[in-house]
This record gives structure tokens, sequence and C-alpha cells, in this order.
């Protein structure tokens, strides 16, 4: 049986991080330090980076995560961005 992936965006609930999951293999995260932003390019390949996935995936399915629609997403990655960037 093939499992259909679904893309996914979710936050923090105090905003901190917003997060998408694009592809089953690629999850991308922008958390606010501060003033100022960092983004974060994670190119899911190790065993790992697998788990990281599969924690924040659990931690949204208990309610620890917000989930986002994809409009709700941009907004909040403009609004971020809007900040000066580290790194």
């Amino acid at each position: 049986m093939e499992v259909t992936f679904i893309p996914q965006w979710f936050a923090t609930p105090d905003g901190a991080s917003t997060y998408a999951l694009s592809s089953p293999d690629r999850l991308v995260e922008h958390q606010r330090v501060g003033g100022r932003y960092m983004r974060h390019v994670l190119e899911v390949k190790t065993y790992p980076d697998r788990l990281h996935v599969s924690a924040l995936l659990d931690r949204l399915a208990s309610g620890a995560l917000v989930s986002l629609e994809e409009v709700d997403y941009a907004e909040r990655v403009r609004n971020i961005e809007q900040l000066e960037r580290i790194g």
C-alpha cells in the first residue's frame, strides 16, 4: 500500500518557530530569535533527521504545535522575513 504525502505547515503556539514540511525529505523552519530570525533547511537523509520530523509530527498530532493553512504559513514567513536575518 502506497502512502500519499500531504504537505503540512505548522508553528509553535508562541509563534517563535514556523515550519513547512513540503515533501517527505524537506523541512524548513523559520525561527524568531529576539528581533532577528534564522532559516533552517533540513534535507532529511538520515535516520536522526527522520526521527526529528517524526517527533514534530507527533507534537502536531498531540496539539503541542499549531496546524496552519499554506496561506497562513506564507503570511507568517513574510512577517518574520521583515526582521534582520541571522546567518
